[in-house]
């Protein structure tokens, strides 16, 4: 699948029309018409979820999930937090990142997080509406984190917990990028994948890109509800993960961004694959193929329909989000974070 290469310098920021601009978000829509500025403020921040800091991610997130926040922007010479105030049964509320569920993304951006953090504690000390501040996202052996906790103990009291663990594979940009990939995977899994491959072709399995258009979405969501995740209501099957996502992908598409694949079978759909590239870095988002064709290992066909289309565009990083027991075997490390948590005094 070719994709014409998109010069984000040259695109007119513009809000996105898929949701962002419902009545009583318009701070939500201010942010989004500053998405160029805030993704390079998300690329300038060292030891963070770029990808998922950025607007692509954290405004669908925000707006599917919790739209009774209060969105509380602090700009600084050190760059910029994009926090959102939850309300809490047991007390004033929580302050948080934009994105309320997973903790992907860390809330403070730009080139100097302590600076901001400096100004987001001078701003916060003058609001009565909250007692806990959380900002997950950081490296986890990062010295920015403990810098950025010491701007904060006038607060409160400053303490750290887990945050997600990401599993990332490591592709390079070079023409043998893939084939190094491949040969840095167990005997087993070569030979499991190559097996797979000559039975989807006994079955006339196909494997082709899924150009987006009105019905996409559609299609996506039916392989999902005849799979294990729909089943389970595990996948994007609920309204507000279902909201998610069609904001994301619509996002991605308008930007030249979504990377998506089919697998078909005589002629119906029975699995995707769907992410977004930003950079050189692919991010992985939804993997799912319906339940009668469990024998024909379509995930791992799909991903390695991806990760061959990754190496022909050169993309260096491929993230499979958060960690589960099968996309170890796909990724060449763990990126581990914390979560910095003020109890207020």
């Amino acid at each position: 699948m070719e994709h014409e290469p998109v010069s984000e310098s040259e695109i007119e920021p513009q809000l996105i029309e898929c949701g962002v601009n419902a009545p009583g978000r318009i701070a939500l829509a201010e942010l989004d018409a500053r998405w160029l500025e805030l993704e390079d403020l998300a690329d300038q921040t060292a030891g963070i979820d770029r990808w998922c800091s950025g607007p692509d991610w954290c405004l669908p997130v925000n707006e599917a999930f919790g739209p009774e926040s209060e969105i509380v922007t602090i700009d600084a010479d050190g760059g910029t937090a994009l926090l959102a105030r939850y309300p809490d049964l047991d007390g004033p509320g929580v302050i948080s990142g934009l994105e309320p569920l997973w903790g992907f993304g860390c809330p403070l951006i730009g080139p100097d997080p302590v600076d901001l953090a400096r100004q987001v504690a001078d701003t916060l000390s003058k609001r009565s509406d909250w007692d806990r501040l959380t900002l997950p996202g950081f490296a986890a052996d990062g010295a920015m984190l403990r810098q950025v906790a010491m701007s904060l103990f006038h607060l409160g009291d400053v303490g750290f917990a887990p945050g997600i663990t990401r599993q990332i594979a490591d592709l390079g940009t070079d023409g043998d990028a893939i084939d190094n990939w491949f040969a840095r995977r167990s005997r087993s899994f070569r030979r499991n994948l190559r097996n797979a491959m000559r039975r989807a072709d006994d079955a006339g399995l196909v494997i082709q890109p899924l150009p987006f258009d009105e019905t996409l979405f559609g299609r996506i969501l039916d392989i999902e509800q005849r799979g294990w995740k729909g089943k389970d209501e595990s996948g994007i099957t609920s309204p507000p993960m279902a909201m998610f996502y069609d904001q994301m992908i619509r996002r991605l598409a308008a930007r030249g961004r979504l990377r998506a694949f089919v697998a078909i079978l005589d002629g119906v759909d029975v699995g995707f694959i769907i992410g977004g590239v930003r950079g050189s870095t692919y991010r992985g988002l939804q993997l799912s193929f319906a339940e009668d064709v469990a024998s024909l290992s379509v995930s791992h066909l799909l991903q390695w329909e991806q990760l061959q289309e990754l190496g022909r565009q050169r993309i260096a990083t491929y993230d499979l989000g958060m960690d589960m027991e099968y996309k170890v075997r796909w990724a060449d490390r763990p990126e581990d974070s914390l979560i910095l948590v003020v109890d207020r005094r």
